[in-house]
This record gives C-alpha cells, structure tokens and sequence, in this order.
C-alpha cells in the first residue's frame, strides 16, 4: 500500500466515522486542567466542546455547560468523559492517518521535512489504540511499581524490545500532541477572555 493509498484511507475513515476530531476539545480541557497555569481556561474548552467546533449539541449546549460548570466535580466529570472518549475513537486510527489532523503542526515545515514525518508514522500499521496499550504494558513490566518475581527475564526483554520499537513513534506523537493542543488553546483562552470582560463591563 503506498503513502497516498494511506492518506486516502484515512480521509475516509473520517468521512464515514464521527471523527476524534469532535472531541478533540475534551481532550483540550484535560490538558488545561492539568496545567496550574491553564486550569482556568478548561471549562470553556468545554464550551466550545458543546458547540459548533465539537459536538455541535445546539439548545443542549446550554444545558450541558451549566451542569458541568456547576462544580468542580461536574467539570472534572466531563473532563475524563470526553477525553476518553476522544482517546479511545483516535486510537482507532493508525499513526499515518491522524497526518491530516496534525497540519496545523506541520505547516511550517517544508514539504520534504512534512514527507519525512508522514513517511515515519507509515511505518508503524497498527492502529494507535493497540501501540499505547503495548507500551504500557511494557512500561508496567519494567517499572519499579511491578512487583518482584511477577515478570520473567524473557517477558522483561520482549518489553525493552517493545520499547524500543515504539518509543521513537510515541515520542514524536508527543511533540506533535503539544503542539497540536496549543494550536487549539486559543480558542479556549478567547472565550474564558470575552466571558471575564462581559461580566467586568457588567458591574461597571
């Protein structure tokens, strides 16, 4: 199957699933709200979850902004919710097929440095999903946290080689995360900004 075989497949995909994408701004404000510095800006991420750019719920948008907004365990709910509902319809997709998501990342790079980075997440056909779930796996039986004795030297040196396959992909798709999520934060940052000085202009 060649680069643009792959591409292709992937446009389909996400014409004929309900993209990760929708969700991606749940996968957002779980970023946020593990930052001291962004927390507050994780309820309107939220937000804009609810509407045109995510789910797109209409009058529900409202509904459900109230009542996840309407404590900081109604917001951490949500949290996890979407985000794990974004994490587990990306993991359907293999590497090479979340490219077209990751442009905005990309496009300052030259074409042959953007080719250099899909032709690397063609390599792994495997879907992201069952990637994540071997390397952390592999991750557990080399920790510290596994218990002494659980683990064979076999199944410890299949978890390195594990590693070792997967470890320069997942961190490349790290960077590409970050950078993804600070692409999207704006927006988040914008509406938490109209919403403060809507309501100082209020009490003026």
């Amino acid at each position: 199957m060649t680069m643009a075989d792959k591409i292709y497949q992937a446009k389909k995909m996400a014409e004929e699933e309900r993209n990760f994408a929708r969700y991606q701004y749940g996968a957002l404000a779980s970023v946020l709200a593990n930052s001291k510095e962004s927390k507050r800006y994780a309820p309107s991420a939220l937000e804009i979850l609810a509407g045109k750019k995510g789910l797109n719920l209409g009058e529900e948008a409202l509904g459900f902004v109230r009542g996840t907004q309407a404590s900081e365990e109604g917001i951490q709910t949500a949290i996890n919710v979407y985000a794990q509902n974004f994490k587990e319809k990306r993991g359907k997709y293999k590497p090479v097929e979340l490219a077209d998501w990751y442009t905005p990342v990309l496009s300052d790079l030259d074409e042959q440095e953007r080719k250099k980075v899909v032709e690397y997440l063609g390599k792994h056909d495997e879907n992201l999903g069952s990637i994540e779930k071997k390397v952390a796996e592999a991750d557990y039986i080399l920790s510290e946290d596994a218990p002494e004795g659980l683990f064979t030297d076999k199944q410890k040196s299949e978890a390195r080689e594990t590693i070792e396959k997967y470890g320069k992909l997942i961190s490349i798709l790290n960077v590409l995360d970050t950078y993804k999520f600070e692409s999207l934060r704006p927006d988040a940052v914008n509406t938490t900004r109209k919403k403060d000085l809507k309501n100082l202009a209020s009490k003026l």
